[in-house]
């Protein structure tokens, strides 16, 4: 894989710090003034492979909510039982990845979560703030980003088509064939 070109960097440093700055505003007026970590692993999918699966929104928000609703219910369940605490966090992340892989959602920074979730014996209202907010803000930014023109932009981003989101580019019909669609509906 080759490197981006300059103007290309220049724009993944200007987004990432963007998001994260106005991610850190938005959430300085919440009872939870700090950004999750995890937001910053997500800026450098976002930003640095904007084309990629994980880099998708479905990937992206689900991936998000999904690991940090079983974080929360994993911590909920420690709160009740009891147990070692190593215990519940270890098969919190590691449920969220079945979750996430179940739902086709994986967003490999999102699996971070149910950890600060435990760290920071968080309540429901995580899901409120700081996790809604930094979402949106890194989906505006990275959308306004990745949109620009070329050379500066990635774009499109997301990568969807009229079909809906475009798993591979079509391919030419082989010699011989009758052309007609791809196998799954995809022409």
């Amino acid at each position: 894989m080759k490197p981006p070109p300059p103007r290309r960097i220049l724009v993944q440093i200007c987004g990432t710090a963007a998001a994260l700055l106005l991610a850190n505003a938005a959430l300085s007026f919440t009872e939870h003034p700090w950004l999750l970590p995890s937001f910053g692993g997500s800026c450098v999918i976002l930003f640095g492979m904007p084309r990629g699966i994980m880099a998708q929104p479905r990937s992206f928000i689900c991936g998000h909510l999904l690991s940090s609703v079983v974080g929360m219910l994993f911590h909920d369940g420690y709160t009740r039982f009891g147990g070692p605490v190593g215990v519940w966090l270890a098969f919190a992340v590691g449920t969220a990845l079945a979750a996430m892989a179940v739902t086709r959602t994986i967003h490999s920074p999102a699996g971070a979560n149910p950890v600060v979730v435990f760290v920071e014996n968080a309540n429901w209202h995580f899901l409120a703030t700081p996790l809604l907010p930094g979402l949106a803000t890194l989906f505006l930014v990275a959308y306004a980003a990745n949109n620009l023109r070329s050379p500066w932009g990635a774009g499109p981003w997301p990568r969807f088509t009229r079909r809906g989101l475009r798993v591979a580019p079509p391919r030419a019909p082989s010699p011989g064939s009758q052309g007609g669609s791809q196998p799954g509906g995809m022409t």
